[in-house]
């Protein structure tokens, strides 16, 4: 009985097991040195090149400003930040893929739910990308910044549904532990974990500002003093929209990555001791 060779990888093979998110955990370590490098160098050159007189912070500022053509803001070098979003959105799918695949091992629904997921995020992050956060007529009535509001509300629906999702699915799979064997390993609550707790204590913060900006503007309009609007005011604060807006982001990142190397890694030992 003769033995047949397996084939060596072609390049073309290559790219494609790569591209549908197909990864080992080498693979994985590789691809997410590679994008994250990308992506957070370009990031890097966008928060570089933002007009240092414009004093942008993460107190102040959301994260898209750093890709805002409005003279205020980033006006000769805001295309960047539409790169590195729209790279960002791009190599987002071969993680929807990667994901879908092992979280159908728990249930195909599952899987195709977290898949559907993180395309929604990518298509929202891909218009964030050509929608910059700055006005001026775009499409009849509508501004730059209206599609970029909806094309980001977009992005963070998808991808808090898909973190969501996954993190429901391991804590299930941990607490019954019968479903995969081996169960997903208990670290992978860290990257979940960490991600939860920036939600819940940027929506905390956004909450209590909304009870007490009424009450502090009150207060100083019977003092005679002035006091300016619930965005203004809450800057440099920790009730700041924009310092929690750009910490989820810097979460998603965080999750996406973290959580892909140790699934990669649990996959490669479930499949060598089936």
């Amino acid at each position: 009985m003769t033995s047949q060779k397996q084939m060596p990888e072609t390049w073309g093979d290559y790219a494609v097991r790569i591209l549908t998110g197909q990864w080992t955990p080498r693979d994985a370590r590789y691809y997410i040195a590679v994008t994250a490098g990308v992506f957070w160098g370009l990031i890097a050159l966008a928060r570089i090149s933002y007009p240092a007189d414009h004093h942008y912070s993460i107190m102040s500022h959301t994260f898209s400003f750093l890709g805002s053509f409005e003279p205020k803001h980033n006006p000769e070098w805001w295309w960047i930040f539409s790169f590195a979003m729209g790279f960002w959105a791009i190599s987002t799918v071969p993680h929807a893929l990667f994901f879908g695949r092992t979280y159908a091992l728990t249930a195909p629904r599952i899987g195709r739910a977290v898949t559907v997921f993180m395309w929604i995020a990518c298509v929202g992050m891909f218009g964030v990308a050509c929608f910059p956060d700055a006005h001026g007529a775009v499409i009849g009535n509508w501004e730059w910044t209206d599609i970029h509001e909806k094309a980001a509300v977009v992005g963070f629906l998808g991808g808090f549904a898909a973190i969501l999702t996954m993190g429901g699915i391991i804590i299930r799979n941990l607490i019954r532990g019968t479903r995969l064997q081996p169960p997903f390993p208990k670290r992978i609550l860290i990257p979940f974990g960490v991600w939860l707790a920036i939600l819940i204590l940027g929506i905390h913060f956004q909450v209590t500002w909304a009870r007490m900006y009424p009450v502090l503007k009150a207060r100083a309009q019977a003092a005679g003093l002035s006091f300016g609007s619930s965005w203004s005011e809450s800057l440099h604060t920790v009730y700041g929209f924009p310092l929690w807006e750009n910490l989820i982001i810097y979460a998603q990142f965080v999750f996406l990555a973290w959580s892909t190397l140790i699934l990669a890694d649990w996959l490669e030992r479930r499949n060598q001791n089936r």
